[in-house]
Order: C-alpha cells, then sequence, then structure tokens
C-alpha cells in the first residue's frame, strides 16, 4: 500500500470535469452493491472465516496463496476476492524483481525502500502484464487493487512529462482489461487516469487519509488538515458522479477500537466506503461491517507433539465449554509458543490463561501485556504468579492472610456451585481500582486478598476459587458461574453468536451407538445377541435416526468371532438396511489406546491387559486399514446400495492422533467420540462435561454431546442401572441453560442385561415425548465444524451480517436485543426465545439481520428450512424438510393469512401446522 500524503495535492486534470458530467449507466449502477462492505487485509495467516463477512476483499497475493491455493473458492461466492498489484512500483523481494532492467527505474522511494517504474519504459507494459498480472489471473484472481498510480510524480516535475506518463498508464490499463475479460478494478488514487473506457471496469477508486492518516516517517498518527481533506473530498464527489464508488482508507492505533469505529462512521457519513485498520493492514479493522471477534486465545501448559496429552489440562477440560457457550472457538497455544505476529485486536476476543503448573506462567508474560495493551480482554484462571498479575494492573502486597481466614462474596453476583475451605498462603492481592471483586477471602485483622475479580483488562480467579476439587476425589464444581464470569470479564455484548443444540428453534437430537458387544448374548427370553435384539426390538419401534457403527474385526470371519460371522453380518444387514439408520464405522480392530497403537506415544507398561487394539488373527495394526479399510468392508459387505458410511465413532480412549482424523477426512468421512459427561443429580455440575471437541494439531476432533453408558455405571458395573440417569443429563443440560443436545449414545452390549434394556427404553420414549429436531450423528458433525467457521460483524448502520457454512443456520443472542425483522432482514426466516436467550432461524448461508416490524415468523419446527424466498405480494413462501413428520409453529400478526400441504391449527397469534409427511410447503402473506 502506498500511503504518502505529499502525493495528495495532484492537479485536478482538465478532462476530469468533463468525466464528471458524464451520467453513471444502469448496467454500471447495476454491477455494484448497494452498500458493498470491503475488507483491506494484507498480512500472513489470514482469517479467512471473518473474511467471509465482506463483499470485497483485497489481499497480498503471495500471503494468500501460500495458505490457500484457491483464493477465490476460499472466500466463497459471496465475496470477491482482490489482489493487491503494485503498478508504479517494484519492491526488491518481490519474485520477479530480479528480471526489472535498471532502465526502467527512474528513482529509489526511500520511505518504503521499492523502485518506482518509469510506465512509459519500452518493455515495461509488456512485463507488468505477463509477470505481474497473468500469474495473478491463472492463479483465478478476477479483480484487481492498483497501487502506487501516481508514483510517477516523484520524478516527473513537469506538466509535459506528468501527461506522458499517465497516458502511458491510461494504456496499460486499457491493455489490462481487453487482456483478461470480465477483470474488474480498484485504483488507488490515480484520479488523472480516469475516462469512460475505463469507468465501467472499476469496482471502485479509493484514496487513504480522509480522516486520520499515519506518517511513517514520524511514526505518529494525526488527524487530516481541513484543506486535505476538502480536496480529497472533492475528488471523491467527482469519481462519484461517475457512477463509480469510492473507498476511504484511514489509519487508527490497533487498540484503539473507540476511535476506528468513529472514523469510519464519518467516513459513512461523506458517503465514502470505509475501512480503519492500522497502517500495515495486518488488522481486521473497521469497515461498513466491523467483525465481532470469536476466537480466543487460550493458553495452556505445554504438551506432547501429537497433543494427545491436550485433553487433560485444565485449560481444555474446564476453560473451553464455558467459552463454547458463549459462542467463543477457543484456540489452543502453549505457552511458550512462538507468539502470533499480527495485532491481536479486531481477531481475538480475548486471551486466557489457564495453567496447572505455575512455572511455567512467565512464558505468557509477553502476550498478555499485548493483548491488555491493545485492548484485547485478558483472563487469568488457575495457577498464575502474582507477579503475572501484578503486570496487568493487580497490585501486591507483602505478607499473606492468617488464620481463621473467611471466603466472602459480593452482593448480586451469580452463586457457584460449591463454596471452599478459604486457603492459606494466599498472597496479598487487590484487583484494583475500578474493578468488580467477586470473592475475597479475609482473616481476622481485616487483611484481605481479592481471589475473584473482573477488572478493567479483563479478570482472574486464583488457583482453588475458579474449579474447586472435592475431598477424596469425589469430583469438581465451579466456585463461580464460569459463563457469566466470562461474559463480562470479556465485556460481550448482544451480538449473535452461531448455535449447535438447536435446529429451528427446537432443541437436536441425535443417536448413535459404537459396535462393541454386537455378538454378545442377551440376558433375556431366548437369549438373542444383542444386534438382534436392537434391531427387534428398538431399531424397527422407534422410527428416529439412528447412527450404527460395526467392529469389521466382530462381525467378519477373519475376526475374533469367526464362527458367528454369518449371524452378525445378518443382523447387521438388516439393521442398515432401515431407512432411518446410518452407517458408520467403529474401526477394524478397535484400538484402545491410539496413542500407543500408532506409535504417538510408547514406553513400557503403556499397554492394557487385554492388547492395544482386538487380537485379529494374523492382523498387523494399519492405520488406513482401520480407518479407510473399515469403512470399504462395511459399504461392500452390509450396506444396502446407494448407503455410504459417511462417519467413524473412534474407540477406546478416543484420542486419535491428527494423521488419524486426516485420513478418515480424506476417506470423505467424519469422525466423532470422546468428550461426553455424566451430569445428574448425584454429580450436578457442569465440570462433568466436556466441550465440543479438541484441536489435535492441523485437525479438529468433535465429541459425543453425551456420554455413554460406562459413564453411567461405574464402567459397565452391575447393577446395571445407571444408565435411566441419561435423562437427568438431558434435563440439566436444557434448564437453566441449553448447553447441549440432546444425543442417545450407547453400546450394542447395554441391552444384554434387563436393567439397560429398560433404561434404552427409556431414554428412547423420552425423546419422543420431547418437542425435539431430530438430526444425525453426520449432521451434528458437520454443525460442530460449521460453527468453528461461522463469523458475525456488526454492520455501521446497524444490526448484524453473519456467515453460516452449511449445514449451520441457528443462531442465538440475549433476548435483551432488539428485536428483529423477517420483513426487514435478509436470509431470517424467524426466531423463538428460551432460557433468556433468542435463536435466530436463518436460512442462507449470508444473512443480514435488523429490527423492526415482524411479520409473520417461524417459531420452531422439527425439520429443517429448506427453502425460503419473498413473494411478490409482501410473504414469504418456505419448504421444510425432516426425517420425522413435519411439525411448524409460525406467529402471525393479525391479518396475516397462512397455506400449506399440512393440517393448521389456530391458536391465538400462533399458527401450528402438522403434516403426515416428511415435507411441508407453506406460504404466509398479509392481508
Amino acid at each position: 500500500m502506498n500511503r504518502r500524503d505529499f502525493l495528495r495535492h495532484m492537479p485536478a486534470w482538465a478532462g476530469l470535469g468533463a468525466w464528471s458530467r458524464t451520467p453513471a449507466s444502469p448496467a454500471r449502477q447495476a454491477d455494484v452493491p448497494a452498500t458493498p462492505a470491503v475488507a483491506f487485509y494484507y498480512g500472513s495467516r489470514l482469517p479467512w472465516d471473518e473474511l467471509r463477512l465482506f463483499d470485497w476483499v483485497v489481499l497480498e497475493p503471495e500471503h494468500a496463496l501460500a495458505e490457500r491455493q484457491d483464493v477465490a473458492a476460499a472466500l466463497g461466492s459471496g465475496s470477491i476476492a482482490v489482489a493487491y498489484v503494485s503498478a508504479g512500483e517494484v519492491h526488491p523481494q518481490r519474485p520477479y524483481a530480479g528480471s526489472i532492467p535498471k532502465t526502467w527505474i527512474r528513482v529509489r522511494n526511500e520511505a518504503w525502500g521499492s523502485w518506482v517504474i518509469d510506465q512509459a519504459a519500452p518493455g515495461w507494459a509488456e512485463f507488468f502484464l505477463d509477470r505481474i498480472v497473468a500469474p495473478l489471473w491463472q492463479a483465478g484472481f478476477r479483480a484487481f487493487f492498483l497501487d502506487t498510480l501516481d508514483s510517477y510524480q516523484l520524478f516527473a516535475r513537469t506538466d509535459e512529462a506528468r501527461t506522458a506518463q499517465a497516458g502511458a498508464l491510461r494504456r496499460i490499463l486499457s491493455a489490462l482489461v481487453a487482456r483478461f475479460p470480465g477483470a474488474r478494478l480498484i485504483m488507488n488514487r490515480g484520479f488523472e487516469l480516469l475516462d469512460e473506457q475505463l469507468a465501467p471496469h472499476l469496482l471502485a477508486v479509493a484514496a487513504e487519509s480522509l480522516y486520520r492518516r499515519y506518517d511513517a516517517g514520524d511514526r505518529r498518527y494525526s488527524e487530516v488538515p481541513d484543506a486535505d481533506r476538502k480536496w480529497l473530498l472533492d475528488r471523491f464527489a467527482q469519481v462519484r458522479r461517475l457512477g463509480v464508488p469510492v473507498i476511504a482508507i484511514d489509519y487508527v492505533p490497533a487498540g484503539d477500537r473507540t476511535l476506528a469505529r468513529e472514523t469510519a462512521r464519518r467516513i459513512a457519513a461523506s458517503g465514502a466506503i470505509p475501512w480503519v485498520s492500522d497502517p500495515g493492514l495486518h488488522t481486521l479493522g473497521v469497515g461498513s461491517v466491523e467483525v465481532v471477534p470469536r476466537r480466543v486465545l487460550l493458553l495452556h501448559d505445554p504438551v506432547d507433539p501429537e497433543q494427545l496429552n491436550l485433553k487433560r489440562t485444565s485449560a481444555h477440560r474446564h476453560g473451553a465449554l464455558p467459552l463454547e457457550y458463549l459462542g467463543l472457538v477457543p484456540e489452543y497455544r502453549e505457552v511458550g509458543a512462538e507468539a502470533p505476529t499480527e495485532p491481536l485486536a479486531g481477531r481475538y476476543a480475548a486471551v486466557v490463561l489457564y495453567l496447572d503448573d505455575a512455572n511455567v506462567a512467565d512464558a505468557a508474560r509477553e502476550v498478555l501485556v499485548q493483548a491488555s495493551r491493545e485492548g484485547v480482554p485478558v483472563v487469568v484462571l488457575g495457577q498464575a504468579p502474582a507477579h503475572v498479575l501484578g503486570a496487568l494492573g493487580v497490585e501486591t502486597g507483602e505478607g499473606s492472610l492468617r488464620a481463621p481466614l473467611q471466603l466472602r462474596r459480593a452482593p448480586g453476583i451469580p452463586p457457584g456451585e460449591a463454596d471452599p475451605r478459604p486457603i492459606e498462603g494466599l498472597p496479598l492481592l487487590r484487583a484494583g481500582v475500578q474493578s468488580r471483586v467477586w470473592l475475597w477471602v479475609e482473616d481476622s485483622t481485616g487483611e484481605r486478598t481479592d481471589v475473584a475479580a473482573v477488572t478493567p483488562w479483563g479478570g482472574y480467579l486464583l488457583p482453588g476459587y475458579g474449579v474447586y476439587l472435592l475431598p477424596g476425589g469425589a469430583g469438581a464444581r465451579w466456585v463461580v458461574d464460569p459463563i457469566e464470569f466470562l461474559r463480562q470479564a470479556l465485556r460481550l455484548g448482544e451480538d449473535p453468536m452461531p448455535d449447535v443444540t438447536t435446529c429451528v428453534g427446537r432443541r437436536a437430537f441425535f443417536a448413535h451407538f459404537d459396535g462393541d458387544g454386537w455378538l454378545n448374548r442377551c440376558n433375556l427370553p431366548g437369549t438373542p445377541t444383542a444386534g438382534e435384539y436392537l434391531w427387534r426390538e428398538y431399531l424397527t419401534r422407534y422410527h428416529v435416526p439412528v447412527t450404527a457403527s460395526l467392529i469389521v474385526g466382530e462381525v467378519s470371519a477373519q475376526g475374533v468371532y469367526a464362527s458367528m460371522a454369518n449371524l452378525a453380518q445378518e443382523s447387521a444387514r438388516r439393521v442398515l438396511a432401515l431407512p432411518h439408520v446410518q452407517a458408520a464405522s467403529h474401526t477394524w480392530s478397535h484400538p484402545f489406546q491410539w496413542g500407543v497403537a500408532v506409535g504417538a506415544v510408547g514406553g513400557e507398561g503403556q499397554e492394557l491387559a487385554y492388547g492395544v487394539h482386538l487380537r485379529l488373527p494374523g492382523y498387523e495394526f494399519d492405520l488406513r486399514t482401520e480407518i479407510a479399510g473399515s469403512k470399504a468392508w462395511i459399504e461392500e459387505r452390509l450396506c444396502p446400495p446407494g448407503k455410504a458410511v459417511d462417519l467413524l465413532l473412534w474407540s477406546g480412549d478416543c484420542n486419535p492422533p491428527a494423521a488419524a482424523i486426516r485420513l478418515a477426512r480424506e476417506a470423505g468421512m467424519g469422525t466423532m467420540n470422546g468428550g461426553g459427561g455424566a451430569l445428574t443429580r448425584i454429580r450436578p455440575s457442569i465440570t462433568q462435561l466436556w466441550p465440543m471437541g479438541i484441536s489435535k494439531r492441523e485437525e479438529y476432533q468433535v465429541y459425543a454431546a453425551a456420554s455413554n453408558e460406562m459413564d453411567y455405571t461405574n464402567n459397565w458395573q452391575a447393577p446395571f442401572t445407571g444408565y435411566e440417569r441419561v435423562i437427568d443429563t438431558f434435563a440439566m443440560t436444557e434448564l437453566p441453560r441449553r448447553i447441549k443436545p440432546v444425543n442417545l449414545y450407547f453400546h450394542p452390549y447395554l441391552i444384554t442385561q434387563p436393567a439397560g434394556a429398560q433404561a434404552l427404553h427409556d431414554a428412547f420414549r423420552w425423546v419422543q415425548s420431547q418437542p425435539l429436531h431430530a438430526i444425525t450423528a453426520r449432521r451434528y458433525h458437520d454443525l460442530v465444524h460449521a460453527w468453528r467457521a461461522a463469523a458475525v460483524g456488526r454492520q455501521l448502520g446497524g444490526g448484524w451480517r453473519m456467515h453460516s457454512p452449511a449445514p449451520l443456520r441457528q443462531w442465538r443472542q440475549p433476548a435483551s436485543a432488539p428485536l428483529p425483522s423477517v420483513l426487514g432482514s435478509q436470509g431470517l426466516a424467524g426466531w423463538n426465545e428460551h432460557a433468556g436467550l433468542r435463536y435466530l432461524h436463518v436460512t442462507d448461508e449470508r444473512a443480514h439481520v435488523l429490527s423492526g416490524p415482524p411479520g409473520a415468523r417461524v417459531v420452531d419446527a422439527n425439520a429443517d428450512i429448506a427453502s425460503f424466498s419473498r413473494t411478490p405480494d409482501g410473504g414469504w413462501r418456505a419448504r421444510l424438510q425432516g426425517h420425522l413428520p413435519v411439525e411448524l409453529r409460525l406467529d402471525l400478526p393479525p391479518g396475516w393469512q397462512v397455506r400449506g400441504n399440512a393440517t393448521v391449527r389456530r391458536q391465538g397469534a400462533q399458527a401450528v401446522l402438522t403434516t403426515d409427511s416428511t415435507i411441508l410447503e407453506v406460504q404466509c402473506r398479509p392481508g
């Protein structure tokens, strides 16, 4: 980017006045979005998910192509990828710089270390098109941001010289659009180059420093003088009269988001498209849309290179779930790992330090201070020395408290799950001015230590006052409400966040089972095998989606039960033939310890008594066989035609390395298992619950949403009645907060005992009695991945813009937010409210949510909104499709009418539509 304010006083060339009187053609106006959102990002480690919120995205192509070969596809169909191209200068670090003849170079730009090119030099035009633009075109770019268009003024000192250079540039631009049909351009200044032939090819004309500027020499930010601003506004006005939009790029410090928002509003009020960022354009700045960061830099203790021990850290075990509930995506990073090189502001919602070993805390100090300096909230949980807290502003004192001690809670804070016994030997700490102390410990002298506080920079919980370990290994409890604590410490507002617990307003439900015990005999009349009994008494009775997985080593003739292979396969084929049953693999040999099996961890004494995996005759462990091989075997031998194995359910410790997850993904399978959580009245703490999943190097493992019977029966021990408490889990993860979807997860051997068989019947019947939204296990897997990639931004004029990768279509926000308008929004079908949250039902990958008159809206449904469109009469029509007979509830304002291929029952202002079909067509219209 050329940032030279001393070039701003370029002459208003004579022809520009005549051009400004030429009206824009209707075709030219239709080419430009009414209010395009534009982003400029030149840094590496591109925030791809967030950039999809913007209509035009200007990128440094070398950085973008180093990460994604097809940049346009990576941004999606809703965004135009624009490649930065320096037209007037060449930096010596560019790969083609060595081919530049010295005769083309007129002067060196000392401010940026680049060479200024003579635009009229013989051969330069061809070089520019062949060596600079053509490779970008071949890489998929169809739009170009042309920078340094005015650099020739550094050496062209006469009107004649400037006219010659401008003429050469016009010829180059004409050749560019002729050689690359359909190419669109954004010019950085170059006002003197505009003519009627070029204007139709322009997306916009940009210029820097309309209100706020940066002086690279002095390294100083300042307000643009009025005279300079007026000159630029006059140029912008002339460009707009050509029907070409204008973009103003201003600069403020990365951490001053308040000034950035104020500047963006001023730019928009002047009629320009705003982008306000740092001078290097390495920050997700503020434009027509301001990204609401969802990523949290979660700093944790050092773990093994494969991250197999990450699941044992408190950062993952206890820190991730509250963040995820708030809509935030944990980005795991070891303390001491290379710190981010780009600004944190605009990219991260917070930095959270959650350690089990205080000795490694110093390695996090630099990034914590950087975040605090940039205005990014910092939260310290777990182990951290007093001096690390002191670096953030906590006041430290000499000495410590003396027994007896008392724990005090501030009035009005939400209750926790336990009141621990005060810990002796705590350092003397005060949270500091403008802090809200939640908990403190005081002694008989009146001396105190603030052990939990929300501070101006974020907040902290001292060890033992976040998660408290109960005596005798009886579990753990949160001393504070972690979700509300983090909501306040991270200064979260009313922004919508994506949700995986709910689909079209109803709590999501899915069922899956691992294949263990398929041939076990049931302790029931006739002693059928578990697979036979499961098919006869459950899967043919409860017509809900169930994902059935099988272990090749248990059902094949080469497996551990070779003599019963025909019986095993016959019952498996019956199950997989059912239309509501999805096929999955539970691997080939059921690895019990994945790290040992693949050699990621080793050493004597790590094998279990029954081995690392099933002892199959003649079998040597092979990762591809376990994954792709098991998929192929089940599809070829057991699945009916057209039914594919699209999910692999992890076995044993459910702790696979990244290589295993990658192989499954490359084979076309999602993966799931691990995690869960048996939250019950016996152990009523959300510390029992696990997060959605866990990072494994470059891959991500999705956890099951609930535990199977092993966690409810103390590892499958008599009296086998424990799984009846799964209904407690379903109820307690619905209220007071909907934390998890409903997930029936079990092994076939559950039904070999009468108590287990009855518990599974009770669970299925409970599911059928609830207003749930049935999905498949693979759909849940895909929802979690989409949730991680979803992005939301605040629109400068009000409301929100959301990007929801398929299949995610559910968002939520506090019910205190302004009511959204189905009529005024785009891609919104309706909403409902539950437990203080409003669930927004979006219908498209992109949605724009605005407040206003609601119109008719979808309240909830047990089926997906497959299509949704507006009708000329001011109403809308929709098509819903699900796994069960469709139920749809609508809210109808006075005068609105509804019709569809369903029975309609009016209930006051609402209408309930039911049908025997899994597809429903509905239309609502006013009057």
